[in-house]
């Protein structure tokens, strides 16, 4: 019988799997798109492949994509060079995590560069994405 982490890493697979395509790729840009007032999705450009998250509307979750390179759409606003993205620019992906309420909804996402350490939080709240830094705990 299979365990309950390998049953649950099974069932994520296919949106765990677009963390891995860009792991170790050097951070682009970002784009964002607001609708009516809210941040609708963040596209991260990591050269031949796009990680998108979308705010999921019909039930307040964050869909994960990965796309190629001449796929991105061409709405939305570059914010790179402003606060937290500027801080990222040219790192590394390092790892991705999903977090999952207690509902089973997939509520937002964690992100790391340039190592493990979890730097960005993406959750989505009425609709709309939230970006927040994390901030680690002294040792």
């Amino acid at each position: 019988m299979p365990s309950t982490n390998a049953q649950a890493a099974e069932a994520l697979y296919p949106i765990l799997s677009a963390f891995h395509a860009v792991q170790g790729h050097a951070l682009r840009r970002i784009q964002q798109v607001i609708l009516e007032g809210s941040l609708a999705s963040l596209t991260f450009d990591f050269g031949s492949m796009f990680l998108t998250a979308k705010a999921n509307e019909d039930d307040d979750t964050v869909d994960i994509a990965i796309s190629p390179s001449n796929q991105l759409a061409t709405d939305g606003t570059d914010v790179s060079g402003v606060q937290p993205w500027s801080d990222f620019i040219g790192r590394s992906f390092g790892w991705g995590w999903l977090i999952v309420n207690q509902q089973g909804y997939n509520d937002g996402v964690l992100l790391s560069f340039d190592g493990i350490d979890p730097q960005l939080l993406l959750n989505v709240i009425a609709s709309s994405i939230k970006v927040s830094r994390v901030m680690g705990v002294p040792s």
